[in-house]
């Protein structure tokens, strides 16, 4: 006879419910359905960020350049500007580094420029930016000229500390989250470590928005980044002409101008000890000359004002040797050399190399007519 089984009495505590109960197989079709929503869920994300990143992209490189580069975005688009409220004024363009930056004042040439119609009197603009040797200013007119900007003239500045072969690599003045495509390129050609400086830069694209995020902060809000970071000085401040107004100092004597000078001293008199002319530097300042000519320009190349404090870090054997580089850049390619180095007084400048803004307004009240004898004049067009 088979035994019967008994099941346990029930408790009150299963009667209410709350004792535990099997769970029914999920259905196949249930999980083919989960995985379907999960993979359509990944599906959309990634179109998505597809999408934020083709956006940036097109923003950062062709509608808004200033998103990437802020320093050369922010100049490109005055310069649009003022070329399309002076029809018929030839255009000089001025590239060159934070001395040029801070020491050309186009708007104290418009000023006083005579305003001749029978010959219109150039127009100065200001393409200078922080830390540019060399061969940024060639990044800097390839990007001009890619701009459709065509110049009458284009001057480029000549400074031996920038051209130095002992000066640190100019790439690290540049990051490569500030370049567009075209100026791989030219990098690629010049800069020592320029595969690596590329490499970064298209690594930096994919991603754009995580790339670009210091640039954003420092555009909206940069006081999210710690102060070493924070180099909004160098385009918050510009002006319609691409000018980046320096300090105002008084003329005499100050502490702050002593101060500054002894830290300037303490970093370009060791460089100038050992000065030789770097061959990149050279390669590609002949570059911007060629390039320029290609386009139809004059060029000219410009010794920006120095203190006599600052002359005199220079050794002898520096000097000689910079002198002899700019005669012969000057009588091989045929360019004109605007020698204006000993223009200003000592108290024009806020460190010895860079003028105050008083200082930059006297400058380019001198340099506005000098530019427009030598460069404008149309009875003397090469």
């Amino acid at each position: 006879m088979t035994p019967v089984t008994r099941r346990p009495p029930r408790t009150a505590f299963d009667r209410a419910g709350a004792g535990p109960k099997a769970v029914p197989p999920t259905p196949r079709c249930h999980r083919r359905q989960r995985r379907r929503r999960s993979r359509a869920t990944l599906g959309w994300f990634l179109i998505a960020t597809l999408a934020l990143s083709g956006v940036t992209l097109l923003a950062a490189d062709v509608l808004w350049p200033a998103l990437r580069d802020p320093e050369y975005g922010i100049r490109s688009k005055a310069l649009r500007a003022r070329t399309a409220e002076n029809p018929g004024r030839p255009l000089v363009v001025v590239v060159g580094s934070s001395r040029t930056a801070a020491g050309l004042c186009p708007a104290a040439w418009e000023a006083v420029r005579p305003a001749d119609g029978a010959r219109p009197d150039p127009i100065l603009f200001n393409m200078g930016r922080a830390g540019a040797g060399a061969v940024i200013q060639l990044m800097t007119l390839h990007r001009v000229y890619a701009d459709g900007v065509r110049p009458a003239v284009v001057l480029i500045e000549y400074w031996p500390p920038y051209l130095n072969a002992g000066d640190p690599s100019e790439s690290r003045r540049l990051a490569p989250e500030q370049t567009f495509p075209a100026d791989l390129p030219v990098l690629v050609r010049h800069f020592p470590e320029g595969r690596t400086f590329a490499r970064l830069a298209r690594r930096a694209r994919l991603n754009p928005v995580f790339g670009l995020r210091k640039s954003l902060l420092l555009q909206l809000v940069p006081t999210w980044l710690p102060w070493p970071q924070r180099t909004e000085v160098v385009w918050s401040d510009l002006d319609g002409w691409g000018w980046l107004p320096g300090l105002d100092m008084p003329e005499g004597p100050s502490p702050l101008r002593s101060r500054w000078l002894a830290e300037r001293e303490g970093t370009f008199r060791p460089q100038l000890r050992n000065f030789s002319v770097s061959p990149v530097a050279d390669r590609a300042l002949r570059e911007a000359v060629a390039t320029a000519r290609a386009h139809g320009a004059r060029v000219g190349l410009v010794f920006l004002p120095e203190s006599s404090q600052f002359r005199a870090w220079y050794p002898a054997e520096a000097e000689r040797a910079a002198r002899e580089h700019l005669r012969d850049l000057s009588c091989q390619l045929g360019v004109p050399v605007l020698d204006t180095r000993d223009w200003m007084s000592d108290g024009a400048f806020v460190d010895g190399f860079h003028l105050t803004r008083s200082g930059a307004i006297e400058f380019t009240r001198r340099f506005g007519p000098e530019v427009a004898a030598r460069f404008t004049d149309s009875r003397d067009r090469r």
